[in-house]
């Protein structure tokens, strides 16, 4: 296919595809319509329906990766090799699809999934927005965004950063892990621990049927944490409660009453908040000490019980 005027790489004005129409996808588009020559789901019905949505053209993933300066694969991580793949297999017979720029949006995974389209000579690279994707209203703006590849797709992913407000910062492939398992602390973890609070507190809220009475009741406090989080210079700072005061009587208490399968992570979390509350200098060496010494203790006591059952 000849291609006529400016090449994409005299282009000022990015021109974006995007393949993947789920959350992320859909968030992106919703962002970049200005920019948006396409969007591309996982069949031709979803295909149609992005289109009508986003008003542009229907178009095929070859079609997508001609037109384009920039393609996104925001495909589930476990599709972005074979998406690739498939998109490297047709650019061999379409050179202008050499000359686009591709951008993977997952946080855990390097490059080695666009292997393929580095092989015919395009160029590749990553860009993870540091958010939660609820929906295609999700705020971009401000947030910071991880991103990796060559010199020339990590340019590109900068620009984007900046056309959607963001903020860049590189993470290398070998450091994504890392990076992905910050991610996923701070906003899978929070809520898997919002639901222990949940489960423990329907005792006195939903004592005969499930309802949202328990998280309403809690809600209020979380809210709280996460309004003093904000204000705080390092989150750190924010640390109230028990263990901030030293209070270890207030801690065995806890853990005498609650339920088995909870004191473990209860345990762990309380050696990491203890480190934390003597980094902060809230408590004493010696108060630390004690602490340290109840939670091992009560790691000692069930690793024995568990041992003595097995026997």
């Amino acid at each position: 296919m000849k291609t006529c005027g400016t090449s994409k790489a005299e282009r000022s004005f990015m021109k974006i595809g995007i393949i993947g129409g789920g959350k992320v996808g859909s968030t992106l588009a919703h962002h970049l319509s200005t920019q948006l020559v396409s969007i591309v789901g996982s069949s031709s019905e979803k295909t149609i329906h992005l289109a009508t949505k986003y008003k542009v053209p229907f178009m095929t993933h070859a079609e997508l990766a001609t037109k384009a300066d920039l393609v996104l694969l925001t495909v589930p991580d476990r599709q972005i090799a074979i998406v690739a793949k498939s998109l490297a297999v047709e650019a061999q017979q379409e050179p202008a699809m050499q000359s686009t720029i591709y951008l993977h949006c997952s946080g855990s995974l390097d490059l080695s999934p666009l292997k393929p389209l580095q092989d015919v000579g395009a160029s590749v690279g990553s860009l993870h927005p540091l958010q939660s994707f609820a929906g295609a209203n999700t705020v971009l703006k401000g947030i910071y965004m991880a991103i990796d590849g060559d010199e020339k797709a990590q340019q590109a992913a900068h620009e984007l950063a900046t056309i959607l407000e963001g903020r860049s910062f590189h993470v290398p492939a070998e450091d994504r892990p890392l990076y992905h398992a910050a991610a996923c602390i701070c906003a899978n973890y929070t809520v898997t621990l919002q639901t222990m609070a949940q489960e423990l507190m329907r005792r006195w809220l939903e004592p005969t049927k499930p309802s949202r009475a328990a998280w309403q009741a809690l809600l209020p406090l979380f809210q709280g944490v996460a309004a003093n989080l904000e204000e705080a210079e390092n989150p750190g700072s924010a640390l109230t409660g028990p263990i901030a005061r030293g209070d270890v009587n207030t801690v065995q208490s806890h853990l005498a009453v609650l339920p088995k399968n909870m004191i473990p992570v209860y345990k762990q979390l309380g050696i990491a908040t203890t480190q934390l509350a003597l980094m902060n200098q809230t408590i004493t060496p010696l108060m630390a000490e004690e602490l340290f010494n109840l939670f091992n203790s009560v790691h000692h006591e069930a690793t024995t019980k568990e041992e003595t059952s097995h026997e």
